[in-house]
């Protein structure tokens, strides 16, 4: 019987942080189902769900990745997931992207991020980058949502509005398809 886990690494960005930490787990005859990994400035960051045969624990997850850890000086955790946590959600909400974009100012992402939560809307994906060149700096996001049923473009853009006008920022909605890569 296997068991599911998630592994997190974090570390300066350099070559060779994605195949150190594949390696080990496919030398442990794991199977990678999910991930997410990316550099935020000059920090790598990786986030993988794996299946891993029964052999495994984590006095073995931890003992194989020490050298990785050590050579590319990377902080590693991993954590088991129970069945709860692996199952699959109940049911879905309605995929919407949102994209902001407007000058840099404290507290953008907070503030979407609330008034979402408020609307029962849940995040799924976030991306944000702020870029200066000579000018205000300038602050993008996009998330991935789900939505409540029946929520419409309209209405999640009509909820939404008074915030972007508050911020300054520019906010669109639009449907999108779930889970695409």
């Amino acid at each position: 019987m296997s068991s599911r886990w998630i592994v997190t690494a974090l570390g300066q960005d350099r070559p060779g942080i994605v195949a150190g930490v594949t390696e080990v787990l496919y030398k442990l005859g794991c199977n990678l189902e999910d991930s997410a990994m990316t550099r935020l400035e000059r920090e790598f960051t990786i986030m993988l769900i794996f299946s891993a045969p029964s052999k495994v624990d984590e006095a073995k997850l931890t003992q194989a990745f020490a050298p990785v850890a050590k050579k590319l000086k990377l902080a590693i955790h991993t954590k088991r997931l129970t069945a709860k946590e692996t199952a699959a959600p109940s049911k879905a909400g309605v995929p919407f992207s949102i994209s902001v974009y407007g000058a840099d100012r404290a507290g953008i992402v907070f503030q979407v991020a609330q008034a979402l939560a408020k609307a029962r809307v849940n995040i799924t994906d976030v991306h944000t980058h702020r870029s200066a060149s000579g000018g205000p700096s300038l602050y993008a996001m996009l998330l991935e949502v789900e939505a409540p049923a029946k929520t419409t473009e309209q209405t999640l853009t009509a909820r939404l509005a008074p915030l972007a006008k508050k911020l300054g920022v520019e906010l669109s909605v639009r449907p999108s398809e779930a889970a695409v890569l």
